[in-house]
């Protein structure tokens, strides 16, 4: 009796597809740009000010965050979840440059995390404050 094949859902991948060199390849970093008028220095300076509120909200979420400052750009990495997120933050006179690199599993809420970034950031930035 020939032997018959399992049937298989079209919507189901085959084997060959998870093998696909673009399944296999790094997703491209998650990018949020913020505008802000505060020159290159004070937005600096709102950022590091931030980050101590920033680094205790987050604390139940990440195992580790790790930054250092370099000129007007900082490098991060984050444990959370058992992932890990590295990033750069990069300052200029009229924007901030954030750059993130996501694990596969993060990736599937890429949009939500740069919304609240942007959201994040934008609270930082916005007109000045007092010293």
């Amino acid at each position: 009796m020939p032997r018959r094949r399992p049937h298989r859902s079209r919507r189901e991948p085959s084997r060959q597809a998870w093998r696909s060199s673009d399944v296999i390849t790094a997703i491209e970093p998650v990018t949020v740009t913020i505008s802000h008028r505060l020159g290159r220095d004070e937005a600096k300076r709102r950022i590091e000010h931030g980050l101590d509120a920033i680094r205790h909200e987050v604390a139940r979420y990440v195992k580790s965050l790790d930054y250092h400052w370099e000129d007007y750009r900082l490098d991060f990495q984050a444990s959370v979840l058992m992932q890990t997120i590295t990033g750069r933050i990069e300052v200029y006179d009229e924007f901030v440059r954030v750059e993130l690199g996501l694990p596969r599993l993060l990736h599937l809420v890429a949009k939500t995390i740069a919304g609240r970034i942007e959201h994040r950031g934008a609270d930082l930035l916005e007109g000045p404050k007092e010293r």
